[in-house]
């Protein structure tokens, strides 16, 4: 049976969804394009062959000036990428017509898709990494398509979708030889546990706007734990496993019968979740970092919600200052660039205009 359907508008969400995740994915590349540099400086001077030479300083080049291409080549692959798996679930047919063999859809979920080595080897990092949470937001996909289910291949936010516009932003890069497979070591070890984080996200904003994991979904899929990933560096600024636990914690607190816009949702429990794991691993509860960043998410949470009092009004006139002022330094503090800051404030300067003037049409 298809699952009941969501009390949701489901093209409203589709929006928040696509602006919330590229948002996201944008700030990862931004910061793995900024601190590649220091690594494919130290290659080029060890170069021994003048080709090898080039190449890192082709690339070094390319990462000072091509940066704004990168991005929006991420940006353009994902959305299209996006907007091409939701028009094929609300069709309701498979794109490439008819039903696919069974050698295709062995290649559909495995990932491996001509020839594309790095983009299939990078989605299937992700599914192995996140297998659980994929599967959960793939359930959550069928109940707002009205589904009965919808597999890793047919998900919006799929692996392959998202690899694939990382690698288009990548790609317009051009890079060479050594220098484009230590870009893609990076890529790998940066996106993985990172995509499999906003996942875990993107869940949680899901289950705000109450759609919930279709039952059928979830009763297809087939509880297997995923193999060990293979060992990688921690990203910049990670935290342990007990710090996100406790981050998480306190956010789900925070956002309990919270309905937020899709991207100010994944605002807080991807990068201010990562503030609130990183000062509690730096001082726990009792630490100075964390009952800063504690403050913030909880006074912005309040903030972000419907204030019928005009005395309710009044206070957040006052706080709205100082909050926006710890909200962006937050987001500096966490690696978020210029432009997805500016994309962020935007969203929370709407909101707070639509609660302080709740007579105005919504936009």
């Amino acid at each position: 049976m298809d699952a009941a359907p969501p009390a949701v508008d489901r093209r409203a969400l589709l929006t928040q969804c696509l602006a919330a995740v590229e948002q996201r994915l944008a700030t990862e590349l931004a910061a793995l394009l900024a601190g590649i540099v220091p690594k494919l400086e130290t290659l080029h001077r060890g170069a021994k062959e003048r080709d090898e030479r080039d190449q890192y300083a082709h690339a070094l080049s390319r990462l000072h000036g091509g940066r704004e291409a990168a991005l929006a080549g991420l940006r353009k692959e994902f959305s299209a990428r996006f907007a091409e798996s939701v028009a094929t679930l609300q069709r309701g047919f498979d794109p490439f017509g008819g039903e696919p063999s069974p050698a295709e859809l062995a290649a559909m979920r495995t990932n491996v898709l001509e020839g594309e080595v790095a983009i299939g080897k990078l989605a299937a990092l992700v599914k192995q990494a996140a297998a659980s949470e994929l599967a959960e937001l793939s359930a959550r996909f069928a109940t707002l398509f009205r589904r009965s289910q919808v597999d890793d291949g047919e998900n919006p936010l799929g692996p392959l979708v998202i690899a694939r516009g990382i690698y288009a932003g990548i790609g317009a890069l051009e890079l060479q030889g050594r220098a484009a497979r230590a870009v893609r070591d990076e890529v790998e070890q940066r996106f993985v546990a990172a995509i499999a984080a906003l996942y875990k996200g993107l869940n949680g904003a899901f289950a705000s706007n109450g759609v919930a994991p279709a039952r059928s979904s979830q009763a297809a899929a087939t509880p297997v734990a995923p193999a060990a990933a293979p060992a990688s560096a921690p990203g910049p600024g990670s935290a342990p496993p007990a710090a996100r636990a406790a981050a998480d914690r306190a956010l789900d607190s925070a956002l309990d019968g919270t309905e937020l816009p899709m991207l100010l949702d994944v605002f807080l429990r991807e990068t201010w979740g990562g503030l609130l794991a990183r000062a509690h691993a730096a001082g726990g509860y009792d630490g100075a970092a964390w009952g800063e960043a504690a403050k913030t998410m909880q006074e912005l949470v309040w903030s972000l919600k419907p204030k019928a009092l005009p005395a309710e009004r009044a206070q957040l006139v006052a706080l709205l200052p100082g909050l926006l002022k710890r909200v962006a330094a937050g987001m500096e503090a966490a690696g978020v660039d210029a432009e997805n800051r500016k994309t962020i404030l935007d969203e929370l300067m709407a909101r707070h205009r639509e609660i302080l003037q709740p007579g105005d049409k919504p936009r």
